[in-house]
Formats: C-alpha cells, structure tokens, sequence
C-alpha cells in the first residue's frame, strides 16, 4: 500500500505488491511527484496521469481503505426533547451515488473513488442503515433514482435518511453526472426529500453528503506561526389564519466535503481525504456524540491533510431548520 510523505522538498515514497511466480513480493521505490501523481481533485481540471503504464508492468497497484470498526453504543444518548428519535431497526436508509468515470475527457476517471464507495459502505452499515449503492448514472438515471429513493416506502418505518453522492462538482451548487452533465444540489437532490415532496421523511433528520468539488480554487493554507498570514414574507389570507403551517425545508443536515469555490482532493489510492476524516472521526465517535460535534471533528480531522503541492482542505456543513440532537446510536435499536 502508498506510503505518502506530505512534504514538498523531499521525493515520496511508494510501496507496491509485485507479483511475480510463485512468489508475491512487497517492494518499494522512490519517484519524483512529477514522475507519478497521487492526487487529483473532483473538479476535473487536472488530468488523472497515476502512472506511465510503461513503468514495470510487473506493479500492480492496491488500494487501502479505512479499516471502519465503528464503536457500539451501550445506551441512548440525548435528551427526547432535544433529541431525533434514531432508534429504528435499521436507523434508515442511505442513497450512495458514485460517479467514478465520464463520457468526455474533460472530467477524468476519479481514481481512488471506489475506496471511498467501501469506506462509506462499511461505515453506515456498521451504524446501522441499509445502504443502496448506485455508479456511474447519468442525469436522466440518477434523477430517477433520487426520485424512486425519496418515494421508497421503508422510510416510513425508518427514522432518517442519507444521500451520499461522490462525483465531480463545479462552483454555484451543481453536481456533473457520468454522461458530462450537470445537476443542482437543492433543486434536484435536496428539493426531493423536503416536506412537500417527501411525506415519509417529514419531521425525520435527513443527511446530504456531498464529495465533489465547489470550484477550482486551491487552498495553500498559510505558514500557522505567522503573525500576518497572506492570505421573510408576512403570511397572509385565510389559510395563514385556520391552518398552522411548518417550513417546507425542515430537518436537513448538508455536509460538504469543500467549500464554496473551492476543490475537494482526493487520493488514487487511499480515497478523498475528507471521506477518509469522515468515516474515522464518525465510527470513533458515533457512540455517544451528536453529529454537528463530529462533523467539528472532522474539519480538525482534515485539517491534519496536506498535499503534494502543499495544498489543505475545509469542509463546511449546513442546517436547515434541523432543530435537534442526532445521535446514531449504533448497536441499539428498539
């Protein structure tokens, strides 16, 4: 597996699996970061180039995912009055997209994303949740499958949702499909899971996840011991009268991988460097901790990345109108 040193001034160090008959052999070798890239971002800009494929056909590559032991609950945690019910057998359902390869070459193959696909399997398996995994849809299929997931019947005996979705991303909301086309995040994603559009879910948390890119900007961070861093409407009529009404956009946690303008980098060979911070922080945490503390930790969690260029990342997060506490509680039930 890659052992990747994050320090510019020096060569990295790479360890492979050689196979060779009738022995397998694990051997290393240093290259130059301008001999073999380990990183690219989920915006398409940079060319996916991992390796020369003339170099030693003999390698082959493998690929290390986070070894998720997701930390059991031995009691439920919160106050019920502050509190989302998460106590369903199973906690709910999770939409995992995964968009790793394109019709165009203007977004490249995002190497290192079926690692995340397994990273993020395993976690919400583990907390609890049925997880339907989707790849590679274009536009007209995954708009059908946000649809058939917002309409699925077991949400009603289940007490929250997921919507993961990997892929490339561009800046003002928009997601690209494997068929190089683009969809919004609040009006083809979020709008179908709010209370007009998703009966079954209405007063239930639901978790947006999205690991793409908000831009093409870089962050370069700044030297950290330096003292100067470089760098409503009045209801009105009858109805507002008889009826008591509720926001529309209700109970919704987004999380996102970057921020706005910004790209989301992610390893060929050990996955998205924030996926990579989202499974750690949440099966190390999960038993007892609320998950807008988590997703804190895991924007410190992140902030440990640096790059080969020496670029870092931020994830962000988002609410709407999510009122309460969620707990996973994973290992309990009732």
């Amino acid at each position: 597996t890659p052992d990747i040193y994050h320090d510019k001034n020096v060569l990295s160090c790479y360890t492979y699996r050689l196979f060779t008959s009738p022995h397998q052999l694990t051997v290393s070798f240093h290259r130059s970061k301008d001999q073999l890239r380990m990183e690219s971002t989920d915006s398409g800009s940079l060319p996916s180039s991992p390796i020369n494929p003339s170099f030693n056909p003999g390698l082959e590559f493998t690929k290390q995912t986070v070894n998720v032991q997701v930390k059991q609950s031995t009691d439920f945690h919160g106050d019920p009055g502050d509190t989302y019910r998460v106590r369903s057998n199973p906690k709910g359902w999770v939409l995992l997209i995964n968009n790793e390869k394109f019709e165009s070459e203007t977004f490249s193959t995002r190497l290192g994303s079926e690692v995340d696909e397994r990273n993020l399997e395993a976690l919400f398996v583990q907390l609890g949740f049925k997880v339907l995994v989707r790849r590679n849809l274009k536009k007209d299929e995954m708009r059908r499958e946000l649809n058939s997931f917002s309409d699925l019947d077991d949400h009603l005996a289940s007490d929250m949702a997921v919507v993961c979705i990997c892929s490339h991303g561009l800046d003002n909301g928009k997601i690209i499909t494997s068929d190089c086309k683009e969809i919004d995040v609040r009006e083809d994603i979020m709008r179908k899971f709010n209370n007009e559009e998703c009966k079954n879910l209405k007063g239930k948390p639901k978790m947006f996840i999205f690991q793409a890119c908000r831009g093409s900007e870089k962050d370069f961070g700044i030297i950290e011991n330096d003292r100067e861093p470089t760098r409503s409407l009045k209801p009105t009529g009858v109805d507002a009268i008889q009826f008591k009404k509720v926001p529309t956009w209700e109970d919704m946690l987004i999380v996102y991988s970057t921020i706005p303008g910004y790209v989301a980098i992610r390893n060929h060979f050990t996955g998205a460097w924030f996926v990579q911070s989202f499974c750690k922080v949440l099966m190390e945490k999960s038993h007892n901790t609320d998950v807008r503390r988590m997703l804190d930790g895991v924007a410190w969690e992140l902030r440990e990345f640096q790059g080969e260029e020496g670029h870092v990342e931020s994830c962000t997060y988002e609410s709407l109108n999510f009122y309460k506490q969620l707990f996973f509680n994973p290992g309990l039930s009732e």
